[in-house]
């Protein structure tokens, strides 16, 4: 069954991950480890340049199957599995490989996390954002915090997670959490669309591009600037740049960019 509830369909450099679980793609026994293995595999395959995460039926995830929690849960279990789950996010965020993640339905608790470690985000009509963890005692995870804030302010990550406030697709869209909101019977052709057009860049651009974004944060203006300084002049000597000036001189007939 493990194999049915994580399916990736690999085409064109694009990954397309596909959460199938029982009860509303829940991260449980038999989501957690065939996701890890998944992801892990398209981390590492180098025919890979774009990874989409989606969730089947009408749901992307609800987070942590709440049957094997409270006094079920062995900690050791949790911790051990934690590292294992937060690896993965922590590779799609950082990693060079440009990520999309495409919400239906449910994105709560872990499956928020999950559905925001990404680079883009879009969701349909019908999606609902949880951050649940405060309702049932325990603090975000999966790199929750780190993410939340980054995208929509320290007030905003403070109100979601302090609350445990349910929020749609459009007030997503208005503060940040998420890129577009897309019908729902037309999202996964929208995001394939935008995954197979990033795959006709440059993948050291991409890889380069993300990892700065992500670096801008933490590192002050001068040190952004010398890095900048220091890498463009050599990624104008690449083909995949002088190819690119030669078609947009060729197309627009003038010498400017």
């Amino acid at each position: 069954m493990g194999e049915d509830c994580f399916k990736v369909e690999i085409a064109d450099g694009v990954a397309r991950c596909t959460m199938n679980g029982p009860t509303m793609n829940a991260i449980g026994n038999e989501l957690l480890f065939p996701l890890i293995d998944g992801i892990k595999g398209v981390l590492a395959d180098d025919d890979v340049r774009v990874i989409v995460i989606r969730g089947e039926g009408g749901n992307f995830s609800v987070g942590a199957d709440l049957s094997i929690m409270g006094e079920k849960m062995d900690p050791v279990f949790l911790y051990e599995n934690m590292k294992n789950v937060n690896e993965i996010g922590h590779g799609l965020h950082e990693g060079p490989k440009p990520v999309i993640t495409e919400v239906d339905g449910w994105a709560a608790g872990g499956g928020f996390s999950f559905a925001i470690c990404s680079d883009l985000t879009y969701a349909t009509e019908r999606a609902q954002f949880l951050m649940s963890f405060v309702r049932i005692a325990i603090i975000p995870d999966l790199g929750a915090s780190y993410y939340l804030t980054r995208r929509v302010g320290m007030a905003r990550a403070k109100e979601l997670a302090l609350t445990g406030k349910v929020i749609g697709a459009e007030e997503a869209l208005s503060i940040g959490l998420i890129n577009k909101v897309v019908d729902h019977d037309s999202i996964s052709d929208e995001v394939m669309k935008l995954a197979r057009g990033m795959v006709r860049r440059a993948p050291d651009v991409l890889a380069m591009t993300k990892r700065y974004l992500n670096a801008a944060g933490r590192l002050d203006l001068q040190t952004m600037l010398d890095f900048e300084a220091s890498v463009q002049p050599l990624l104008v000597m690449m083909p995949e740049h002088q190819e690119a000036i030669r078609k947009f001189i060729e197309k627009t007939g003038g010498d400017k960019g």
